[in-house]
């Protein structure tokens, strides 16, 4: 058994199969070293006994052969293999690419068909909720383009690399002044990018989180395990639960607090996030600028039911809220008068309709 055999023996199992992904790779690289050895120790043999035919071979002396034929060849033996690697990589790269499309095509169709609903921010009906919507498309496009920049960048600088043959390298510095204006402009351009986003979005936050005059309803909101409590503020003020009715186009301040434990009041299409926090009180100003229900959830988990702990926001037009307000404002009525006037609206018991053969 030579070497090779005992060698593939070690490292292949009995099916035949490699024990490691790269052992492939480590015996064609080791087989490549030994042919290049035993050429090079077959020229050696040759310089020896003067049967060489290249007279620059044959009028060097013995050491120098020895100290040539004993130097492997580094430049053969590290880059063929590598390159041999990178052109596999290449192939494989050119098969996602063309493919990239058709996937990039479908996942967003995926995404988007999840912005539309009762709770989405990509779906607002508001003025806090433009100004959120806002600030996400912005961030969403200036990253998206600072990612396609730095992908393209990495990409050409895969392909057109230099030094990937072996030959040796120039002398030069290591940054060159097409370089340092490059790098000079991406400091530049990352400032003004970050300072940027920073003004939006405090601009953004204050916009979306103010409070005070000009409301037209105040409505007080309680977070309970797992339940909201709401009661609206004023002379004539009562409590509900779970649901926040509202008229259309106009700002109401919701003061918010807690009973328990720490919760989140989120209305997605509405407004942006608040907690709420034990021993403080926060306060959101919503708008809604056309009917309709819009779904909110608790967004800090908050115990065992926290994915149940939702709450609707119903937005009606002016005349239909006060409407709805002033009648849950109004006394209850009492049991007796209820039932009075169910009886009333049923009419006479059958036992009390004359029959047709007493006529």
């Amino acid at each position: 058994m030579d070497f090779w055999q005992a060698h593939e023996m070690q490292n292949f199992g009995a099916g035949g199969h490699p024990r490691h992904p790269l052992t492939l790779w480590r015996i064609d690289a080791a087989k490549q070293k030994n042919a290049t050895n035993q050429a090079e120790g077959e020229e050696c043999r040759k310089v020896k006994s003067g049967l060489t035919e290249n007279p620059h071979i044959a009028s060097e002396t013995h050491g120098s052969v020895s100290s040539a034929s004993d130097q492997p060849n580094n430049t053969e033996r590290n880059w063929r293999v590598p390159n041999a690697v990178f052109a596999r990589f290449l192939k494989v790269f050119e098969r996602g690419a063309a493919a990239l499309p058709g996937l990039l095509g479908a996942h967003s169709c995926m995404l988007v068909s999840g912005c539309a609903g009762t709770q989405s921010v990509l779906d607002p009906h508001g003025e806090q909720a433009d100004t959120l919507a806002v600030l996400f498309w912005t961030f969403a496009s200036v990253l998206g383009f600072i990612w396609l920049v730095t992908m393209a960048g990495l990409l050409l600088a895969l392909v057109h690399r230099r030094g990937s043959r072996g030959e040796p390298a120039e002398a030069r510095p290591a940054v060159r002044p097409p370089m340092q204006v490059a790098f000079a402009a991406m400091l530049a351009s990352s400032a003004i990018i970050l300072s940027g986003l920073t003004v939006l979005s405090f601009g953004g936050q204050k916009a979306v989180f103010r409070s005070g005059a000009g409301a037209a309803l105040t409505i007080s909101v309680i977070g309970h395990q797992w339940w909201w409590q709401v009661r609206y503020e004023g002379d004539n003020g009562f409590e509900t639960a779970n649901e926040i009715r509202i008229p259309v186009g106009s700002p109401v301040d919701i003061k918010l607090a807690t009973a328990d434990v720490i919760h989140s009041f989120w209305i997605p299409s509405l407004a942006g996030k608040l907690d709420l926090i034990p021993g403080k009180s926060n306060e959101l100003r919503v708008e809604a600028d056309k009917p309709g229900t819009y779904r909110g959830q608790c967004a800090e988990f908050c115990g065992l039911q926290h994915a149940h702990m939702a709450i609707f926001v119903v937005a009606m037009e002016p005349e239909e809220f006060e409407r709805w307000r002033a009648n849950q404002a109004a006394p209850a009525r009492p049991m007796a008068h209820l039932a009075r006037q169910s009886v009333a609206s049923a009419g006479p018991p059958p036992s009390a309709a004359p029959s047709e053969s007493s006529q």
